[in-house]
C-alpha cells in the first residue's frame, strides 16, 4: 500500500520544488496519488490525476474541517513559515490525524546547536517539533543549511552591495551545507516513499554542495563583475559575544541573514557546517538524482 502524502504551505518558495519532485515519475509511482496541497485559495490553481489543490483556513475555528481533510494521510509535509498560531493549529492536527510520519518547516540550521549559543533563536521551530514527537508522531527535521535563491547565498556573509566591501566571521574558509530548493524537494519525496519510516533519524542534515563564504564572495564578484575590497575579519569569539548582545535586547526579523552569518562563523557543528551527514541515506551514491553544483 502506498502513502498517501499532503502538503501544508505549498505556496512558498519551497512549494514549487516540492511539488515538483513529488509529483515527479520517480517519486509518484511510490505515492497513493492525488497528493494533496493545501491552500488558502484554490483559484488559479489547477489540479491533476497526481496533484489535488484543497482549499484549507488554517484556523483553530476550522479545525473540524482540517481533520476531515488531512484523515488517513500518511505523510504530512509542512512548508509554512513560523507563525506562532499556524504551528498551534498543526500541532492539533498532527496529533489527531497521528501520520505515520511528518516532516516540520525546518529546512534551515542545526538548531540543537544554536539554541545552545543562541536560545530561543528559533524556539518557535524546536517546540513545533517537539510537540508532534510527544503526540507520538514519527518527526523528521530536514537540516539543509544555506539556501540557493535566484543563482546566489550572501544574505549572510556581511558584503556591502553599495560599497562593494566583505567583512568575513570566524574562518572565511570553513565549507558550509548549501542546498538548491530541488534538492530539498527531492530529499522530502525521497523520504515521505521511504519503505519503514520508523527507521529515519529524527534529524537528516543534507546539502547539495559545500563552499566558504570566500568561495561565494568569489562567486559574488564573477556573478556581479565586481571585486571586493575584505575589510578586518572578525573572530569567531567576537562574533558570537556581538551577536549574543544584540540577541539579548530582542530579537528583530530583520537581522535574520545577520544572525545567520553569526551562525555561520561558529565552526563545524554549530548548525551550518556538518561534520557528517544522511546524504547517502536519501540518495544512495546519487542513484535517484544527481546533487546541485555551485
Amino acid at each position: 500500500m502506498f502513502p498517501r502524502v499532503a502538503v501544508i504551505g505549498s505556496n512558498g518558495f519551497l512549494g514549487k520544488p516540492v511539488l515538483a519532485a513529488l509529483t515527479n515519475d520517480t517519486f509518484s509511482r511510490k505515492i497513493s496519488l492525488p497528493i494533496i496541497a493545501t491552500t488558502r485559495s484554490v483559484k488559479d490553481k489547477v489540479s491533476s490525476d497526481k496533484l489535488k489543490y484543497v482549499e484549507a483556513d488554517l484556523n483553530e475555528s476550522n479545525l473540524d474541517n482540517l481533520y476531515d481533510i488531512f484523515e488517513g494521510i500518511d505523510v504530512i509535509v509542512e512548508l509554512t513559515s513560523p507563525n506562532a498560531k499556524i504551528f498551534s493549529v498543526i500541532d492539533k492536527v498532527v496529533a489527531h490525524v497521528k501520520p505515520k510520519l511528518f516532516i516540520p518547516s525546518q529546512f534551515g540550521n542545526d538548531l540543537e546547536y544554536t539554541d545552545r549559543y543562541l536560545p530561543g533563536f528559533s524556539g518557535l521551530k524546536t517546540a513545533h517539533s517537539a510537540n508532534a514527537r510527544k503526540a507520538g508522531v514519527k518527526t523528521v527535521d530536514i537540516i539543509a543549511g544555506f539556501f540557493v535563491i535566484s543563482g546566489q547565498v550572501v544574505g549572510h556573509l556581511g558584503i556591502d552591495t553599495e560599497a562593494n566591501t566583505v567583512t568575513f566571521r570566524g574562518d572565511p574558509d570553513l565549507k558550509l551545507a548549501i542546498s538548491k530548493l530541488e534538492d530539498v524537494g527531492n530529499t522530502i519525496a525521497s523520504l515521505s516513499t521511504w519503505s519503514d519510516y520508523s527507521k529515519i533519524p529524527d534529524k537528516v542534515r543534507i546539502y547539495s554542495f559545500l563552499a566558504s563564504n570566500r568561495d561565494i564572495a568569489r562567486e559574488y564578484e564573477s556573478f556581479n563583475n565586481v571585486r571586493l575590497k575584505e575589510l578586518p575579519p572578525i573572530s569567531k569569539a567576537d562574533s558570537l559575544k556581538e551577536g549574543q548582545e544584540r540577541f539579548a535586547k530582542g530579537y528583530k526579523p530583520s537581522d535574520f541573514f545577520y544572525y545567520l552569518g553569526i551562525i555561520a562563523s561558529q565552526g563545524v557543528d554549530q548548525g551550518l557546517a556538518f561534520s557528517s551527514n544522511e546524504r547517502e541515506l536519501v540518495n544512495p551514491k546519487e542513484s535517484i538524482w544527481k546533487w546541485g553544483k555551485l
